[in-house]
């Protein structure tokens, strides 16, 4: 969650990273510490390594994939998409019997999480999130270009 003071954003919560494992594909969420060079899998043991710089975690400003070192990131809201989808379909089968009035409701619904909820930059290459982080403005929305670009020089 970030709180805006002025024009300025404050991250808010603590730094964090969550992806899944190679191994056992077991989705892996560890709170980022200043000392921590790798997170271990609870399922399968195994030991991921993290590029985190003190300087980082002090300023509180990703420039590049914690996990894989990869600068090409992307920023979203922190929201699951089922759910959002989900409040837009009751708010549809509700739609006839209210008039309408439940897609307003939807809507506002819609409207206020994305005021209040934070964002998480996503790696395009390994799919890591990144949480508690201040946005970098270098940083922008999912771009089907660059992660077609990322992908073709990972296979190639």
């Amino acid at each position: 969650m970030t709180i805006r003071f002025g024009m300025k954003r404050v991250a808010s919560g603590r730094p964090t990273v969550s992806f899944v494992c190679d191994r056992c594909d077991r989705e892996i969420q560890s709170p980022l510490d200043g000392g921590l060079e790798a997170i271990e899998c609870p399922g399968c043991g195994r030991s991921h390594p993290v590029r985190l710089d003190p300087a980082t975690l002090e300023l509180r400003l990703l420039r590049r994939c914690l996990r894989c070192g990869l600068e090409r990131l992307y920023v979203q809201k922190d929201f699951n998409k089922k759910v959002g989808l989900g409040v837009f379909v009751l708010a549809a089968l509700l739609s006839v019997p209210t008039w309408g009035l439940s897609l307003l409701a939807a809507t506002l619904v819609d409207l206020a999480l994305y005021l209040l909820l934070g964002d998480v930059a996503l790696c395009y290459g390994c799919g890591t999130q990144h949480r508690g982080f201040l946005r970098n403005p270098a940083h922008g929305p999912y771009d089907l270009h660059v992660a077609e670009s990322v992908e073709r020089r990972r296979t190639a």
